[in-house]
């Protein structure tokens, strides 16, 4: 017979999963929302759209939950970093441009028109030399403004198309997509099972594979997947460039 700790226990996994996956949910929401909004206002002036890339989306929600958890508000952080350091440090492999920090509004519009209504934030959202962001918000109660946001602009090579492949250490990659069917050749130099995976700019999986064999061709049928951006990830952390078609 199970015991009503044993339940109770069961019953606290359950509602912590089924919260963090609400709040993965809410974030690619908001992200996607914050894009929008972006792209909008940045046609509106004539300038070229950014897409959403996933280590700045990373950078900027820790500096978020950073400043949250730790009750204060500065595009330093407490540890004395740069929006361009933490955004290196999240794995970004572009040149980080421009951070927008904003506290105290729980939704995305009320955020963005802080940001509008700003010259410096709304000038680094118009900044047409940059043509990647990332967003992130965090919340904790107790802190002086609860909801905290930060977006990040940056200028990367994640726009290319897939033929500018870049290399990876133990793997070799050459997509190049005809009539919606991606080839991959690739030669696995680590001997090791490969996880492959391709995901959207606000990080969903939209494929994923674990090849067993060393050396393979791989087709890959994509017509199905909205025009956009994609990347492609080899176990789990390379990023190989951006798989546009």
């Amino acid at each position: 017979m199970i015991s009503l700790r044993t339940c109770w226990a069961f019953l606290s996994i359950f509602i912590l999963i089924t919260l963090q996956n609400t709040y993965a949910q809410s974030a690619q929401q908001e992200a996607e929302e914050m894009l929008g909004l972006v792209n909008v206002l940045r046609a509106n002036n004539g300038i070229a759209p950014v897409v959403l890339n996933v280590e700045l989306n990373q950078a900027a929600y820790d500096h978020s939950d950073d400043m949250a958890r730790n009750n204060y508000f500065s595009h330093t952080g407490l540890n004395g970093s740069t929006f361009s350091q933490r955004a290196i440090a999240a794995g970004y492999m572009g040149s980080p441009r421009g951070e927008n920090i904003a506290a105290g509004n729980y939704s995305v519009m009320n955020t963005f028109n802080q940001w509008v209504n700003s010259s410096g934030h709304l000038n680094n959202m118009l900044n047409s030399n940059v043509n990647e962001m990332g967003i992130g918000h965090a919340a904790f109660n107790g802190s002086t403004y609860t909801h905290y946001w930060t977006q990040i602009f940056g200028y990367g090579s994640d726009v290319l198309a897939v033929e500018d492949i870049d290399l990876a250490d133990n793997i070799i990659v050459y997509p190049n997509p005809v009539k919606d069917i991606l080839h991959i050749r690739f030669e696995n130099l680590s001997q090791e099972r490969l996880d492959l995976k391709l995901i959207t700019t606000t990080g969903q999986i939209v494929y994923q594979q674990l090849i067993n064999s060393f050396d393979a061709d791989l087709t890959l049928s994509i017509g199905h997947l909205p025009t956009g951006i994609y990347f492609l990830y080899a176990q789990n952390t390379l990023i190989q460039k951006t798989i546009k078609y």
